[in-house]
């Protein structure tokens, strides 16, 4: 249940996949803005399913995060260890569970991401469950962020997270952003030979786009 391999791959990413990462991270950057979310301040994040703990380092060093109030967790220790070796002195927490066995206090935290984590989930009453403990952590007003691919027919060990779905785990959830994006990864590598502007051009026209980022606010409770 790990995050996309932009994230956290070792490996010298293909060409394809380097620039949907740009993009990628092009459209947190539009999302951020247009919630005025950044600078990220002191806000509480909750990286559900981190594996290494990137995207949190990435929102401290690009979103104005504050290291102390970014939390991640996992089911593995392997890739968090091996990047706190690279950043010894980093203050990110890491919780050792996966998701659903979270134990933070109610409403812990004004923003809660995951990536490419509920469509590795493959059993529904255990996504579902994952899904109802990120919401109780959220705070009223808080934005749950998520991007993940609503299909993937080439890998039959995960689920595709479309709107659909996406309103069935979250029903109480107000959608404030979304975009389709990414070019399908097969398809990118495949048209490498293409300049990176024919690449971005093609993800714009989106009928070849593989995922989804999608931001729901929790209402507040009056």
């Amino acid at each position: 249940m790990a995050l996309s391999a932009q994230w956290q791959s070792k490996a010298k990413p293909h060409p394809a996949d380097e620039i949907m990462f740009d993009s990628r991270l092009r459209h947190y950057d539009d999302l951020f803005s247009t919630l005025a979310l950044a600078p990220l301040g002191e806000r509480r994040l909750l990286d559900a399913g981190c594996a290494n703990g990137k995207w949190l380092e990435i929102c401290c060093r690009r979103w104005g995060a504050r290291q102390i109030h970014c939390f991640g967790n996992d089911g593995r220790e392997d890739r968090w260890r091996e990047w706190r070796q690279i950043n010894p002195g980093a203050e990110i927490t890491f919780v050792l569970k996966p998701t659903h066995e979270l134990d933070f206090a109610a409403q812990s935290f004004n923003v809660v991401h995951q990536s490419m984590m509920l469509s590795s989930i493959v059993d529904s009453e255990t996504r579902t469950r994952t899904a109802e403990v990120l919401w109780r952590l959220l705070g009223p007003n808080g934005i749950l962020i998520s991007y993940d691919f609503w299909l993937n027919p080439l890998n039959s060990g995960t689920v595709g997270i479309d709107w659909t779905e996406l309103q069935r785990l979250f029903p109480d959830g107000q959608k404030v952003y979304a975009r389709s994006l990414t070019l399908a990864p097969p398809l990118g590598r495949k048209l490498t030979m293409l300049r990176k502007p024919i690449l971005l051009a093609l993800e714009k026209l989106r009928f070849m786009n593989s995922h989804l980022l999608v931001a729901l606010q929790r209402p507040q409770v009056h």
